[in-house]
């Protein structure tokens, strides 16, 4: 499953009382994620489009020939990669998508890594599930930081369906366990019993996912919860960003724009 990531300002969701319906397009795109700067990208099973946030210019990548798209990352939107996760394969690309280089994981000495996200100063966390524990590495793939084997640290059988970094924390989403946390230099500090989600999204500190009606937000004190009604039920992928909603359902992506409450 594709890694996603938007920003959801918290305090909108005091405020709103639903979404309007601004755009829809249609789309044989199979998944969608948008970075930090509102930049959209479009999945297709071979390819990658990006549509700028400011201008509209779309760039796209070349059609890949690794088989489908497992896992698009734009942590860092002038570095976004791809990872293949059965070659063990990352493409890099720049800004406007064009292919930069690829890594070969096996060559590095990673045979066993199921799961990689970008992580801050160009480096990557690698889900090594042969050792259970994630490793950081720089962006020539030398070992800066470890978790240790994340199963005996917890007591836990961890299997992450999700890695992502977002300011000073990681999060491992593990379907069975919950959302698991650790700080950037790989110490443990606390486990969310948030069971089968979706994708989680991270935004200072607040952790959100969605299910089939209703998109979720887990307060910065890791304890209060905020929930609003989605206006697509059972939507495949969505996203909230500067104050839109982005819905992918049935080939058609859709953008809403919240309707305010007129509270002062």
């Amino acid at each position: 499953m594709i890694s996603k990531i938007f920003l959801f300002p918290f305090f909108l969701l005091l405020q709103l009382q639903g979404f309007i319906l601004t755009e829809s397009r249609s789309t044989d795109a199979t998944d969608f994620v948008l970075d930090e700067l509102g930049n959209l990208y479009l999945i297709h099973d071979t390819y990658v489009e990006r549509i700028n946030a400011v201008g509209g210019n779309l760039f796209r990548t070349s059609e890949l020939n690794n088989g489908n798209i497992e896992y698009l990352d734009v942590t860092n939107p002038l570095k976004p990669f791809i990872h293949y996760r059965s070659q063990g394969k990352l493409i890099i690309f720049d800004n406007t998508l064009s292919e930069q280089g690829q890594v070969d994981l096996f060559e590095m000495g990673y045979g066993q890594i199921e799961l990689v996200c970008g992580s801050r100063g160009d480096a990557y966390w690698l889900w090594d599930s042969r050792n259970s524990e994630m490793i950081r590495v720089d962006q020539n793939f030398n070992r800066i930081a470890a978790t240790g084997n994340i199963s005996v640290l917890t007591g836990m059988q961890i299997e992450p369906a999700q890695i992502v970094e977002r300011g000073s924390q990681l999060y491992l989403r593990d379907e069975k366990n919950g959302i698991v946390i650790f700080d950037i230099y790989g110490s443990y500090r606390t486990t969310l019993k948030v069971l089968g989600t979706s994708d989680i999204q991270v935004y200072s500190d607040e952790v959100i996912y969605h299910d089939a009606e209703s998109l979720h937000v887990i307060g910065k004190d890791l304890l209060s919860e905020q929930i609003l009604t989605l206006p697509v039920k059972s939507a495949q992928h969505v996203h909230y960003f500067n104050q839109h909603l982005y819905t992918l359902s049935e080939g058609f992506l859709k953008t809403w724009k919240p309707q305010e409450s007129g509270r002062n």
